[in-house]
């Protein structure tokens, strides 16, 4: 059965999606199969990823039907696209930003203060997950990226997740948008049953040296815990922006060097998993 890691924060421009297509692709060089699932309408993830699909391949890529369209047929079997060897892509597509709508239409709406507000809102966040089980037994490990925003999209992928990963820019708005996104996570959990837990904070330094980082970075530690946050921290790295144009290639020592860091961060990122799993020590113990 597949691992399932949401990848969060309520701050756009943190680098969410960045952590999230690299540790896809690290995995995968480790032998893991790996899925990654596009819940963004804008699609980054996949724009990232089919450009790195043309980089290594000369396979053209192509979908007979986009993730909202197979969400409405109830069945996501079959949408996968080959990316590079193990690691495979749920593209996105602009359409998808009417699964609210779609949700809405399905369960109806109701206020809050109706009696049945609980248990529609439970039915709506959780059918996405029922779409995902049967994919999570053909991959290790199922990584899903979401809009930077409170919707039932990034509820639903909190539902259908084992672990939630939050991505933190030492910026004050990125620890912001991390603390919201924190208090609805227990929510989550302690009203409408989530069965996940937080892997971890992974820091994204604007300037390793300045004393902002190292506020907010002291700052994170208060408020998520010393052991929850993660020991390797990803620099400011140009080499990485560049991978938004070409895809994730290694092509020379630039490239080469951004993906050995990012096994590092992979390698973390399991450790914290096993730690979990009841398989390993904490990073750090």
């Amino acid at each position: 059965m597949g691992i399932t890691i949401a990848v969060g924060n309520y701050k756009g421009g943190v680098g969410k999606t960045k952590n999230n297509v690299m540790n896809a692709y690290e995995l995968a060089k480790k032998g893991f199969r790996v899925l990654v699932v596009d819940l963004d309408p804008q699609a980054n993830s996949t724009t990232v990823l089919v450009r790195t699909k043309k980089a290594h391949s000369e396979d053209v890529f192509s979908f007979n039907k986009t993730l909202m369209t197979a969400v409405r047929e109830g069945n996501l079997e079959g949408l996968e696209v080959p990316i590079v060897e193990n690691l495979w892509l749920l593209p996105s597509y602009i359409d998808f930003a009417n699964y609210t709508t779609f949700l809405d239409l399905r369960y109806g709406i109701v206020e809050e203060d109706d009696q049945d507000y609980h248990n529609i809102t439970k039915e709506k966040i959780t059918y996405f997950s029922k779409l995902l089980q049967p994919l999570k037994e053909k991959f290790d490990y199922i990584f899903i990226d979401v809009p930077p925003t409170k919707s039932y999209i990034t509820d639903s992928a909190v539902m259908c997740s084992d672990y939630v990963l939050i991505v933190l820019q030492t910026q004050e708005l990125s620890l912001d948008g991390a603390q919201m996104y924190l208090k609805d996570l227990q929510t989550l959990a302690v009203e409408y049953g989530g069965e996940f837990e937080i892997c971890g904070v992974l820091p994204v330094l604007i300037d390793g040296n300045a004393s902002v980082d190292q506020f907010v970075l002291k700052s994170a530690a208060e408020v998520f815990g010393e052991e929850n946050m993660f020991k390797i921290k990803v620099p400011n790295m140009a080499r990485l922006k560049r991978f938004d144009n070409t895809g994730i290639i290694e092509v020379d020592q630039h490239d080469k060097r951004v993906v050995a860091f990012y096994s590092d961060v992979a390698e973390e990122l399991i450790s914290r998993i096993n730690y979990f799993e009841g398989n390993g020590d904490l990073v750090g113990e």
